[in-house]
């Protein structure tokens, strides 16, 4: 199975945290996406700040909502217990996401489609 593409989709849920402190400047973002194939998609997606659609991507399926979310709120609380805070997401910040795995359609030279 293909990982789908969520760049262009707004999340069904979405939390962002930061962690600015201690010589640490990034970010950790949790969003769940639902998918035409009734799955739901829990993208996490990390890496320095200023987040500018930036940073690594990790996509994990589950088969409902409930255990999506409460997969996605465990890692979150993990990265709060860290030291990271929940903090609002910056404009713009899920539209340039690049992928760890795949083309990165961003990339000068490349078409999208």
């Amino acid at each position: 199975m293909s990982t789908p593409d969520f760049r262009n989709e707004d999340p069904v849920w979405v939390r962002y945290a930061e962690m600015t402190s201690g010589g640490h400047d990034k970010f950790y973002e949790l969003t769940i996406h639902l998918h035409d194939d009734g799955l739901f998609y829990v993208q996490k997606r990390w890496g320095r700040r200023p987040d500018a659609g930036g940073g690594q991507i990790k996509v994990e399926y589950y088969a409902s909502l409930d255990s999506a979310q409460g997969i996605a709120i465990g890692m979150l609380r993990e990265k709060l217990a860290k030291g990271y805070r929940e903090v609002e997401r910056p404009f713009g910040a899920g539209q340039r996401v690049r992928r760890e795995h795949g083309p990165d359609f961003y990339a000068e030279g490349t078409e999208a489609f």
